[in-house]
């Protein structure tokens, strides 16, 4: 069984000679990190800005977005243009005309009736 003497004893023969790479090995990294490393630009092309559009759709969270509230301006502006006088014509085309029917008449129903 080992004690702490002879672990003790162990460090410190490991620390009296450290384990070096061999030179083969060093140059071969020194190699690999030299071919990974970015070669410089000889000109550095400038950035492009985006458009007004594309600056404006960032701003109302993108092109799908930019287009619903398009779509809805030129909705409001047409109905204030075109001023309807009467919706009725358009939700009688839209909706048809239903009949009402009273399924459970009100107690004035039933003291009309005559026995």
């Amino acid at each position: 069984m080992m004690t702490d003497d002879d672990l003790d004893s162990l460090f410190a023969a490991a620390r009296a000679a450290p384990a070096l790479p061999s030179a083969a090995l060093s140059s071969r990294v020194l190699a690999d990190a030299a071919a990974e490393c970015p070669r410089p630009a000889l000109a550095m092309p400038r950035p492009s800005r985006p458009g007004v559009l594309a600056r404006l759709g960032a701003v109302f969270g993108g092109g799908g977005a930019l287009a619903g509230m398009v779509t809805a301006t030129l909705a409001g502006f047409w109905i204030g243009f075109a001023q309807p006088v009467d919706f009725s014509l358009t939700a009688a085309l839209l909706i048809p005309e239903t009949e009402q029917i009273d399924l459970m008449p009100g107690i004035d129903a039933l003291l009309d009736e005559a026995p």
